[in-house]
């Protein structure tokens, strides 16, 4: 490792001088470790011309491996660091997009103030990665729609929500802010790509509803979508949640009669059933949510 951090410096740099300096050691240091890699490699990797050094042209092959090598050695040393430095414990938290917006942000802020030394790493996953993402200890803990998994992983219900129907602000028809289903059909809508759950249940209640609005334009995330919406897409069929979190002047949230709920869970490796942050995190979710 020694060989490669000297290699890649002087390389970067063009001077053992120079490297050296951004490595706070001495110059003769860094051409005895450079000499070493060189008789080990068996094949030179800089030649002196003029007083300067030019990498021959097997130091620039050499060197697309040695930089992803110590980029991966970088990030190892920041993960360390991080672990070193925390002190209120930890939580990787993952959560679906549609609950991250609603959740997450309260979840955190609450949780840190009543322990400001506890740390997040926090991220957002489709539904059908949630169950790696756990087992391969990813995430501490998930937010997710309801589902069935293995053993392996613990679900504790939180709640439920509705669809709803996100629009701007005037531009539907509604009954106290509920807008009947046969007022979509044949409607044009901002369609959910990818979805999960939310996408599965947004079909299954048009189709028993019987009615079959147009999707005029396909989005991948809520964002987008909430953006086409307030640009005059069209509206978009979304979960209760993202719904709220968008709705302001421009735009608004009306419920669909018949809505069929999405039940939402915390989930977490049995293993860590007895983990104190993950009972924390879950006492604050249920306080906040349940």
């Amino acid at each position: 490792m020694r060989h490669i951090e000297i290699f890649y410096h002087v390389y970067r740099e063009g001077s053992i001088s120079a490297a050296a300096r951004v490595l706070s050691v001495s110059q003769p240091s860094v051409s005895k470790v450079l000499r070493h890699a060189e008789d080990q490699l068996g094949f030179a990797l800089f030649e002196r011309r003029k007083g300067r050094l030019f990498p021959t042209t097997a130091a620039d092959e050499l060197y697309r491996s040695v930089s992803d090598i110590y980029d991966q050695v970088s990030s190892l040393n920041r993960a360390a660091d991080n672990i070193r430095n925390r002190r209120g414990g930890h939580i990787a938290l993952g959560a679906l997009p549609s609950l991250a917006f609603a959740i997450v942000p309260p979840l955190v802020a609450s949780m840190r103030q009543e322990n400001p030394e506890l740390s997040f790493d926090l991220g957002t996953l489709h539904s059908d990665e949630v169950a790696a993402g756990l087992i391969e200890r990813r995430y501490d803990l998930c937010i997710g729609f309801d589902a069935e998994f293995d053993s392996r992983i613990r679900c504790q219900a939180i709640n439920s929500v509705e669809l709803a129907l996100l629009c701007r602000t005037g531009s539907m028809d509604n009954d106290n802010g509920v807008v009947t289903p046969e007022m979509l059909d044949g409607t044009e809508i901002v369609g959910l790509r990818d979805s999960g759950p939310v996408a599965d249940r947004i079909e299954t209640y048009l189709s028993d509803m019987g009615v079959e609005p147009k999707v005029s334009v396909s989005a991948q995330t809520y964002y987008i979508a909430a953006e086409l919406v307030k640009l005059g897409v069209g509206p978009a069929i979304v979960d209760g949640f993202t719904a709220q979190r968008f709705a302001g002047d421009d735009l608004e949230a009306l419920s669909l009669a018949g809505s069929p709920t999405l039940p939402f869970a915390a989930l977490y490796l049995a293993e860590a059933e007895n983990n104190p942050f993950i009972e924390a995190t879950l006492a604050v979710i249920r306080r906040q949510f349940g």
